[in-house]
């Protein structure tokens, strides 16, 4: 859980930061109105940062050795 919680929050900020990625393009390939790419955005770094403070915990729990 904490390995992927932390590659999955460190791809969604990285992804969110530069403005690629598959969610920044419509179904027909056209890329998104400024509106939208900056919700895509919000919500790709929002993820991220959740997957990062599980990440925390779970490495919190995984290395006390609890």
């Amino acid at each position: 859980m904490f390995w992927l919680s932390l590659l999955g929050g460190i791809y969604l900020i990285i992804s969110g930061l530069s403005g690629k990625g598959r969610a920044y393009r419509s179904k027909m390939g056209t890329p998104l109105s400024g509106k939208e790419a900056k919700t895509v955005k919000i919500i790709y770094i929002s993820v991220g940062i959740i997957l990062l403070i599980i990440a925390v915990f779970s490495g919190i729990e995984l290395f006390s050795g609890e």
